[in-house]
Parts: structure tokens; C-alpha cells; sequence
């Protein structure tokens, strides 16, 4: 058993960094796909998206019958990679499921020290990349005609996009890996979600349209497009909406405001527990003596004295 131990080590160690390379080229090249096929782009930027997904793909399938075939503890969520690769970015160590491998910070346990790193690590370039939304959008406004005309101009708005989704789904990706409170994560980033998900109902939407008839697409066409410019509205404004989230967290009086907000609560609940406390307390303790009781107690033992 220790001798098969061995080389799951040795194998978790030798393919942490390729295939965290290969995760993370997948969501690159899955990036230019998603925008692309909703840019409706025919240029050889898709195609070469397209082969490089094709080519990366089976890598994944390779890790997994490698560790399946060495029976790995944590072989299952090899499984959830071939799935959706992308995951794969912070997979945990086979053997004991508690380190992740980082480049420049090789293995490292997730600790609340790991998780406090990451996040500051990723705060200040997710608010440049979310501030590059404000001028991409003015770009696609004015220069909408020439974006039509110019298949090459499009691709270019397109990966564009597609880089900043990328950006905003790869922190999802890697702070969902190493928070604690899975879900609360979710509900406080509910906007990252909407980000990260609404490209993907545009990009189902063109695949519907690319394997329907043409007579289909002829009488659909017209309502397809008006829920894809629906979709895409929603997309720019909750980008707006998590830009001027991202400012409020980074300006300190906010932060305090909110800070002090949140320990008001907790010490509210501090003591509504103290008081809960006290009062269960109260009930299993034995109640003291009255006055009375005690002059009964006192006059019944000197009753038994006597007759002893």
C-alpha cells in the first residue's frame, strides 16, 4: 500500500504544474470560444480556440485513468475535471486533500493564511480588469458599424470580452476552491455567478441556432436575437454593477461603515447568547431557601434531636 502511496506522490507531484497549465490554457481558449460563437465570428480566432480545446482535452481524460489505474483516494474528482476542466486549476493533492499547487508558491496547505493571501492577490488587478469593461463597452457603442463591417475588428472586441470573462471566471474558480463557506461565497458573489453564467446561456442559445434547420432559423431568427441582446444587456450592466462593487470594497470608509455594521450584529448576538445562557442556567440550578423554609428545616431538626 505505501509502495502504490509512493507513486500517487509522485504523480500528483510531476503533473501539478502541466496540468495546472493545461486547466488554465482550457478557460483561455474556452474564453475565445464562449465570445466568438456569440460574436457569430466565421474568422480562423475560433477554429484555432476550437483545435486547442480539441488538442488539451485529452490530457485530462490521461491524468484520470492514470490515478484511477493507481486507485488515488481523491480519484472521483478527476472525474469532475473531465467534466469541466477548468476546475482542475486548484485541485488538491491525491493523498491528503488540504494542499493546492500555485505557481511561484509550489504546494501549500489552504490555511486562513493561504486564503487571505489569494484574495489580496487578486484584489487590485480584478479591479483594473473590471475597469476595462467601462471603455470596451464605449467602443462597442460608437463603433458599432464599423464592428459589423470588420469581421477582424469584431474578433478583436470579442476576445476582448472574452479576457475579461476569463479574468472574472478564473477568481471564481480558485476562491470557490479555497473558502471555507462554500455557499455563503456564492450568495455574497452573486453578481461574479451572473457574470460567469450569462455568456454561457448566449453561447447555448447559438449552438440551438447553428443545428436547427434553415427553415427553423428563418422563422426564429427574429426572437433568437432579441433574447441573445437581452442576455448581453444584462451581461454589461451587472459587469457595471460588480465594477461599482469592487470600488465600494476598496474604499476604507465604506469598508469601515460596513465593518462596524457587521460587529454591532455580532455583538448583539454575543448577547442574546449570554442571555440564553443565564436563563437556562437559572432553570437547572436548585433554587435557594426561603426564610420560612429555612426556620421549618431548622425547628424539624431540633424536633428529631430531642426524640433521639
Amino acid at each position: 500500500m505505501s509502495f502504490m502511496n509512493g507513486y500517487i506522490k509522485k504523480v500528483d507531484q510531476f503533473a501539478a504544474a502541466p496540468m495546472f497549465s493545461c486547466a488554465l490554457l482550457f478557460l483561455v481558449f474556452f474564453a475565445g470560444t464562449l465570445h466568438l460563437i456569440n460574436a457569430e465570428s466565421p474568422g480562423i480566432a475560433l477554429d484555432i480556440c476550437n483545435w486547442c480545446l480539441f488538442l488539451i482535452y485529452p490530457l485530462f481524460i490521461l491524468e484520470t485513468v492514470i490515478h484511477v489505474a493507481l486507485g488515488s483516494p481523491r480519484w472521483k474528482f478527476n472525474l469532475l475535471y473531465c467534466l469541466i476542466p477548468p476546475l482542475r486549476i486548484c485541485a488538491r493533492d491525491q493523498m491528503t486533500g488540504q494542499a493546492i499547487w500555485f505557481p511561484m508558491l509550489a504546494w501549500k496547505v489552504v490555511d486562513s493564511d493561504f486564503r487571505e493571501k489569494i484574495s489580496k492577490t487578486f484584489s487590485a488587478p480584478m479591479l483594473v480588469i473590471a475597469l476595462l469593461v467601462l471603455p470596451l463597452f464605449a467602443v462597442e457603442h460608437y463603433w458599432q458599424k464599423q464592428i459589423a463591417a470588420n469581421p477582424a475588428l469584431s474578433d478583436l472586441t470579442a476576445i476582448a470580452t472574452g479576457f475579461i470573462w476569463f479574468a472574472f471566471t478564473l477568481e471564481f474558480i480558485v476562491m470557490i476552491s479555497i473558502v471555507e463557506k462554500r455557499l455563503d461565497y456564492c450568495r455574497r458573489h452573486w453578481i461574479d455567478i451572473a457574470v460567469i453564467c450569462l455568456p454561457m446561456i448566449a453561447f447555448m442559445r447559438a449552438l440551438r441556432v447553428t443545428g436547427l434547420l434553415r427553415l427553423q432559423q428563418l422563422t426564429k431568427t427574429a426572437r433568437v436575437f432579441r433574447i441573445k441582446s437581452l442576455v448581453l444587456k444584462l451581461y454589461r450592466a451587472l459587469l457595471l454593477l460588480e465594477i461599482v462593487n469592487r470600488l465600494l470594497q476598496r474604499n476604507p470608509e465604506k469598508r469601515i461603515i460596513r465593518l462596524e455594521t457587521i460587529l454591532l450584529e455580532k455583538e448583539k448576538e454575543i448577547t442574546d447568547i449570554k442571555e440564553e445562557i443565564a436563563f437556562l442556567s437559572e432553570r437547572i440550578s436548585p433554587q435557594p431557601q426561603t426564610d420560612s423554609e429555612l426556620a421549618i428545616q431548622q425547628d424539624t431538626q431540633q424536633f428529631n434531636n430531642r426524640a433521639a
